[in-house]
């Protein structure tokens, strides 16, 4: 078997001709297949469902990702009644359609209809929503070498809730440079500057998006998850640099969706993501009814969801460490043998920003200056602090 490698797009809707980055893949065990479709989301009873659309592509097609929103969307219950999507396209997120499900009740069942833009038409199966119980904490543990962080979520069930869960979460966290700096070089007219107020590259923020993180209770006396495992982050992590923020969002899924969810995470661990392809034995609950050969990944469940959220600062965790930021030695390299003497501007292209006042400064490694080399300037609109 001839593998190749592949890309996926970790959204799902497939939209017209707009690139991105996206993660090179290995995968075992499945032929190279051009358009593949992927389909991802859950339906939200008493909320809002989003539905991503995207395509398995090979390396040497002509675009690393393409999104394209020429499909028609909608979720369907079994008396006929259509609840449609629309593309929405928002600035910390990826393509996708929103359907008001809002409205959608536990006492139905439902499925998720997809029509691309070709004709080929997919269907999940009729799904009976499930009630989802109430996020008890999202928590963390620091490890004993101080190290590393554990965060953790808890949760208790009943007797009438799954005893399978899924998880996924947003994480978003403001990163502030190690030092600070007034001063700016202008590579332009090689002269120092200023900043006219506050520096601009010494806050950022930057945003991340997690896969599924499942676990299971059936083989427990009580239905509860006990500080399960979301994520480790070590000391030097960014994200507990200054002020960390995730959104948790819980769903009680099926044992079915547990097993699919298990397979791919395995495979993924082997393979080198979780959006990689799968082999040909792993098979959601989606289908193409108009090309039945077709292949299509996808796993759909149904039912209310929990919602928790948490902002944590490096003092709460406390393990924090900033990387060594030393200053260039400028009077040393005029010492060597030859003397090196190198302008402002070849300091500046060697990767070097200049911390102090005008005259009397000294030059840093980039990192060290400008946060922008690890975040942007897209503050979250709910960020509790006036950082600029």
């Amino acid at each position: 078997m001839t593998l190749k490698k592949l890309y996926i797009y970790p959204i799902l809707v497939f939209v017209v001709v707009t690139t991105a980055c996206i993660t090179p893949f290995s995968p075992k065990g499945i032929e190279a297949e051009e358009d593949a479709l992927v389909i991802e989301g859950d339906i939200i009873i008493y909320g809002e469902t989003k539905v991503y659309l995207s395509l398995l592509r090979t390396l040497d097609s002509d675009y690393d990702v393409i999104y394209v929103t020429h499909a028609h969307v909608w979720i369907e219950n079994q008396q006929g009644d259509v609840y449609t999507g629309y593309v929405a396209e928002e600035t910390n997120d990826s393509p996708h359609f929103v359907i008001d499900t809002r409205t959608l009740s536990l006492d139905a069942q439902y499925k998720l209809c997809v029509h691309l833009w070709d004709g080929r038409q997919y269907e999940s199966d009729f799904l009976t929503p499930l009630a989802t119980p109430d996020i008890h904490a999202i928590g963390f543990t620091v490890h004993d070498t101080r190290t590393a962080v554990d965060f953790h979520v808890t949760t208790y069930g009943d007797d009438h809730n799954s005893r399978f869960y899924k998880w996924n979460y947003t994480e978003d966290w403001e990163i502030i440079s190690p030092h600070y700096s007034g001063i700016y070089f202008d590579p332009v007219l090689e002269v120092f500057r200023r900043y006219p107020g506050e520096s601009p590259v010494y806050y950022c923020w930057k945003r991340a998006e997690s896969t599924a993180v499942i676990a299971r209770t059936d083989h427990l006396e009580e239905n509860t998850v006990y500080q399960y495992k979301l994520h480790t982050m070590t000391n030097r992590d960014d994200r507990i640099s200054y002020l960390y923020f995730i959104e948790l969002h819980q769903m009680s899924i099926s044992k079915e969706a547990h097993v699919y969810w298990s397979v791919l995470k395995r495979n993924s661990d082997e393979i080198g993501g979780i959006f990689a392809p799968q082999p040909s034995e792993l098979r959601g609950n989606i289908r193409c009814i108009s090309h039945p050969d077709d292949r299509v990944f996808g796993y759909i469940s149904a039912g209310t969801r929990s919602v928790e959220k948490i902002f944590v600062t490096a003092q709460d965790i406390g393990i924090y460490r900033h990387y060594s930021c030393q200053p260039l030695d400028v009077s040393q390299l005029a010492q060597s043998e030859p003397p090196e003497i190198i302008s402002d501007l070849e300091i500046y292209h060697m990767g070097y920003r200049p911390v102090g006042d005008i005259g009397d400064f000294e030059w840093l490694i980039q990192e060290c200056v400008e946060c922008t080399t690890r975040g942007t300037k897209n503050k979250p609109s709910f960020w509790p602090n006036d950082h600029i």
